[in-house]
């Protein structure tokens, strides 16, 4: 039975995909790097820079500090994270899931103190029991470090009665390898057939599809 509910944030809970993807670039022409096509820029979109700038932005070595930290200081300090929306029917899904009695969390790549001030801004994160994120230091970075943050913070949720819900393979990669369940959703990034075969339990399109599965399980 599902007890906990963990949300993934970017292209789960919102859409920060336009603010992400305009720091990025002003972060590479600042580097002189090429922007990529923005098909590549909307891969960035979710997992930790720690594998997207190397992977997908082809940032070298000797400048991954320098452009984190660059780019951090559009996204945080010039607020451009929060030019992002609310995904239509998310809030009214977890209206429903806490009025039903289910404890949520966010689980998050981003940085934590970044997802509690996205969250706050955008009046959500009244939903939430807890916000677990990445650490500065990138000491927590990956999904399932995320994940295992979450649990430590409770101890008592048990890992057969929680659920992640999260649209990308590194939410089901990051879920599987700690024990969890993950559901699939397509109105973030990926696709159906990325999702499933990366082992999602379920895949749906719409918030309402995800609050009768949870009903039901």
């Amino acid at each position: 039975m599902i007890k906990n509910v963990y949300f993934d944030l970017d292209g789960t809970l919102i859409d920060s995909a336009p603010s992400i993807i305009s720091c990025l670039k002003r972060t590479l022409l600042e580097f002189g790097y090429e922007i990529p096509e923005y098909d590549t820029l909307r891969k960035c979109v979710g997992p930790p820079f720690t594998y997207s700038f190397p992977n997908y932005l082809h940032i070298r070595d000797e400048d991954f500090q320098a452009t984190v930290k660059r780019y951090r200081e559009f996204y945080d300090k010039e607020n451009g994270c929060l030019e992002a929306e609310v995904f239509e029917g998310v809030e009214g899904l977890l209206k429903a899931l806490v009025q039903r009695g289910y404890c949520l969390f966010v689980c998050t790549s981003k940085p934590e103190p970044t997802a509690r001030k996205i969250l706050e801004h955008l009046g959500i994160d009244k939903y939430f029991t807890e916000i677990c994120g990445a650490t500065l230091d990138a000491k927590i970075d990956t999904k399932a470090q995320v994940l295992e943050l979450c649990f430590k913070r409770a101890p008592w949720h048990k890992k057969e009665e929680t659920v992640l819900i999260g649209d990308t393979k590194f939410d089901c990669i990051g879920a599987s390898s700690v024990g969890v369940d993950c559901i699939g959703i397509t109105w973030g990034l990926s696709s159906r057939e990325e999702l499933m075969e990366h082992q999602a339990i379920a895949v749906f399109d719409y918030p309402d599809e995800v609050l009768d599965y949870i009903e039901k399980n």
